[in-house]
């Protein structure tokens, strides 16, 4: 616990913008498997996709995701993987070279989080971040050698991931219980897949 906390105190001497909580925006009904999914830039039509909205740039519960998005897309070339930041594109760029890139992760910029609300992904609240249940999944990430990077965008906004499948329906979803909570990846594409 006292790493993770390190952290987080680093972090809001070099980043204190990203704990300020945002303005809520309007965000719909979280959709429901089934659903037609939103328009979403860079996804592309007739292609099955994995959609992971991340909590913020620096992240590492985000960096976890890309990770596990990049190895899955190495594997599974029919289906498009692509993360939503709500930071701009050079942050978002630079964040994921600083732990070797996402060359097969499609980056979409969402930095007012338009996309986010269309897709029912908004605010979460103080512990859901900085909970017990989040810090313990932080001390598993350190292990793994994952850690907070510089910061981008805020740790109010809350994460959720999606497959869809060529047509634009909705075929699985997570929203998780806490920031810690990481989706089961290979769930999503054995919806697409199976």
């Amino acid at each position: 616990m006292r790493w993770q906390l390190v952290y987080l105190l680093r972090d809001f001497v070099v980043a204190p913008h990203t704990f300020m909580k945002p303005k809520a925006r309007e965000t719909a009904v979280p959709l429901e498997v089934g659903a037609t999914v939103p328009a979403l830039p860079a996804r592309a039509p007739g292609r099955s996709a994995v959609v992971a909205f991340l909590r913020h740039v620096g992240c590492p519960f985000a960096e976890a995701t890309v990770r596990q998005m990049a190895a899955l897309a190495a594997a599974q070339p029919a289906i498009d993987f692509l993360a939503v930041t709500h930071s701009r594109e050079a942050p978002s760029r630079s964040w994921c070279d600083a732990f070797g890139g996402a060359a097969r992760v499609e980056l979409v910029a969402d930095p007012d989080r338009a996309h986010y609300a269309a897709w029912g992904v908004g605010l979460s609240d103080r512990k859901h971040f900085a909970g017990s249940d989040s810090l313990a999944a932080l001390t598993r990430l350190l292990d793994d050698g994952i850690h907070n990077r510089w910061a981008s965008g805020n740790r109010w906004q809350a994460a959720a991931t999606f497959a869809v499948d060529p047509a634009g329906v909705l075929r699985w979803r997570h929203f998780p219980r806490h920031a810690g909570d990481l989706p089961a990846l290979d769930d999503a594409v054995a919806a697409l897949v199976g």
